[in-house]
C-alpha cells in the first residue's frame, strides 16, 4: 500500500506540536503504515519518544561532518535516517547554535538532500510526518510548503491569542504556497483549559475557511510518557483520552481529501487585532 499522504504539522513552540506528531507516527506505524518522521526545529527533540529518549544525530551535524569529506553523490539514505521504535524511520534538521546561522537554512538543506537521495519520492512511505516550528514562518521554516514536499498542512493551535496569531501566519503562507498543491486540512485545538469555551476557537477555523479536526484533552499520561522519555502515549497508555483523541485524528487526517479543503483565507493583522 502507498498512500503517500505528506502531513505537515505547524504550531506556536511549545503549543504542543511535537508531543501530537510523534504520537500521529506512532499511531500510523502501529496500522502496519510504513512511517517517515521528520523534525524541523531547532531544538531536535521530535523523535525523542520514537528512538527511546535518545537525541539522535542531526542532519546539521552530519552535514558538517560528512558532507566534508564526502561527494553528496556518494551518500546514502542511510547516512541521514536513524531507525526508530515501531520501524519508523526519524530525522531531524537541528541548527545551529543558539545566536550563530539560520535554523531555517538548515531545513531547506536537509530537505534538499532527502529528495537528492530519494527519500521523499512517491511510493517510498505510506505517511511523511514533518514537524516543524512555526512561530515565524520565513522561507526556511516553511520550505515544506516552498519546496513541493508538503501535501495535508494541520495547525495546532491552543486557545490562547499568540497561538492563534501564529495559525493565523501558517494559512498565510498555505494560501501564498496553494499553487504548489499543499491544503489546509484543518486544526487541532489543544487547550490548556478544558472549560473554556470553544465558539471563539470554532469562529476562528470559520474564518480561515477551515475545521477543527480534533480537540485533544488535557491528559496526565501525556507528562507522564514525556518525563519517562522512553516512547509515545499511544504505547504508555493506548487507552487513555489523549491516545484515543490522537487515534481520532490520525484517521481523519488519512481521510482529508485536497477537494474538500479550500484555499485558506487568513485574516490581516489589523482584523486580527480587531476582534473577531
Amino acid at each position: 500500500m502507498s498512500m503517500d499522504n505528506n502531513i505537515v504539522v505547524f504550531g506556536k513552540g511549545g503549543i504542543g506540536k511535537s508531543t501530537i506528531s510523534s504520537n500521529l507516527s506512532s499511531v500510523y506505524a502501529l496500522q502496519g503504515l510504513k512511517v517517515l518522521h521528520v523534525g524541523c526545529d531547532p531544538k531536535h527533540d521530535s523523535t525523542l519518544g520514537l528512538v527511546d529518549g535518545e537525541l539522535i544525530e542531526t542532519f546539521m551535524d552530519k552535514y558538517t561532518r560528512i558532507f566534508g569529506v564526502r561527494d553528496h553523490a556518494e551518500l546514502k539514505p542511510s547516512d541521514l535516517i536513524v531507525k526508530g521504535r515501531l520501524g519508523i524511520d526519524c530525522v531531524e534538521a537541528g541548527g545551529p547554535e543558539p545566536g550563530v546561522g539560520c535554523a531555517g537554512r538548515g531545513i531547506s538543506l536537509m530537505l534538499e538532500a532527502l529528495q537528492d537521495l530519494g527519500v521523499l519520492k512517491e511510493g517510498g512511505y505510506d505517511a511523511r510526518v514533518f514537524d516543524v516550528l512555526g512561530d515565524v514562518v520565513c522561507g526556511g521554516f516553511a520550505a515544506p510548503l516552498r519546496k513541493g514536499f508538503a501535501e495535508k498542512i494541520v495547525i495546532v493551535v491552543s486557545e490562547e491569542l499568540m497561538a492563534l496569531y501564529a495559525a493565523n501566519n501558517i494559512a498565510k503562507s498555505v494560501k501564498t504556497y496553494s499553487s504548489n498543491g499543499v491544503y489546509l486540512a484543518g486544526l487541532v485545538a489543544n487547550l490548556k483549559d478544558g472549560k473554556v469555551e470553544r465558539e471563539k476557537l470554532e469562529r476562528f477555523a470559520e474564518i480561515l475557511g477551515t475545521r477543527i479536526l480534533e480537540y485533544v484533552p488535557r491528559d496526565p499520561a501525556v507528562r507522564k510518557a514525556e518525563f519517562a522519555r522512553k516512547n509515545t502515549v499511544v504505547e504508555m497508555a493506548p487507552k487513555s483520552r489523549f491516545a484515543k483523541s490522537i487515534e481520532s485524528l490520525a484517521a481523519k487526517i488519512l481521510a482529508v481529501r485536497r477537494e474538500d479543503c479550500p484555499i485558506p483565507t487568513p485574516m490581516d493583522d489589523r482584523q486580527f487585532y480587531k476582534g473577531w
